[in-house]
C-alpha cells in the first residue's frame, strides 16, 4: 500500500505536533510507501520508505505561495506513483484542495479532526472525505455520520514512567478540560 499523507506540521521537535513523526515511523512498517505533503517541516525524522514535502510556512510563503506548492507536490506524487489512500492529519483545508483531484482518481480520503472549532472548511472536509476520524466523538463538532472514533494514538512505548526513582513515589499528573 501507497499512502499519501498531510499533516500540519511534520517536526520531530515541535512540542505540539511532534507525536506524528512518530505516528510516520510506525506507519511506514506497516506501507510501502508515504509521501507527506505538511504545512511546515523542521527535523525531519523518518525511515527510508517515507518522503516529505513541505508548502513551506517555515519558509514564511505566502498562503498563495503555499496553495500553489500544495499542488506542485501533490500532482507530481501523483504522476510519479499510485496511491492507494489519502490520510489527512489535522489539516482539513488540505483535504479540501485534493479531494477533487483524489475523487477523480478513486483514492480514498480519511480525515482525521479533533478541536471544538467548526468550520465551513471542516463541513466541505466532512463532505469529500469518505471517512472522518477523532480520538472522542465528543471531540469532532460535526455531524457524526462519518464519524469513527479511534481512540488517541498516544505511543505508550514513548510515554511512560522511567522508573529512575523508585524510592520517590510516583508523581501523577492529571490534564482536562472543562466544558459546560
Amino acid at each position: 500500500m501507497k499512502l499519501l499523507l498531510f499533516n500540519l506540521a511534520t517536526d520531530a521537535d515541535d512540542p505540539i505536533l511532534g507525536f506524528t513523526t512518530r505516528w510516520i515511523q510506525a506507519l511506514a512498517k506497516r506501507v510501502e510507501f508515504i509521501h507527506v505533503i505538511t504545512m511546515r517541516a523542521g527535523r525531519v525524522e523518518v525511515p527510508e520508505n517515507v518522503r516529505v514535502y513541505s508548502v513551506g510556512k517555515e519558509k514564511g510563503y505566502s498562503e498563495p505561495r503555499r496553495a500553489v506548492e500544495f499542488y506542485r507536490h501533490l500532482f507530481r506524487i501523483l504522476r510519479e506513483d499510485r496511491i492507494d489512500a489519502c490520510f489527512s492529519h489535522m489539516i482539513p483545508i488540505f483535504t479540501v484542495l485534493a479531494a477533487p483531484i483524489l475523487k477523480v482518481k478513486r483514492i480514498p480520503i480519511v480525515t482525521w479532526y479533533a478541536h471544538p472549532s467548526l468550520t465551513w472548511i471542516l463541513k466541505l472536509a466532512h463532505h469529500l472525505s469518505d471517512r472522518m476520524v477523532a480520538s472522542v466523538a465528543t471531540a469532532y463538532p460535526y455531524r457524526k455520520d462519518k464519524l469513527v472514533v479511534v481512540g488517541q494514538g498516544i505511543d505508550t512505548d514513548f510515554f511512560c514512567p522511567n522508573g529512575s526513582h523508585p524510592e520517590e513515589p510516583p508523581m501523577i499528573l492529571c490534564v482536562g478540560r472543562l466544558r459546560p
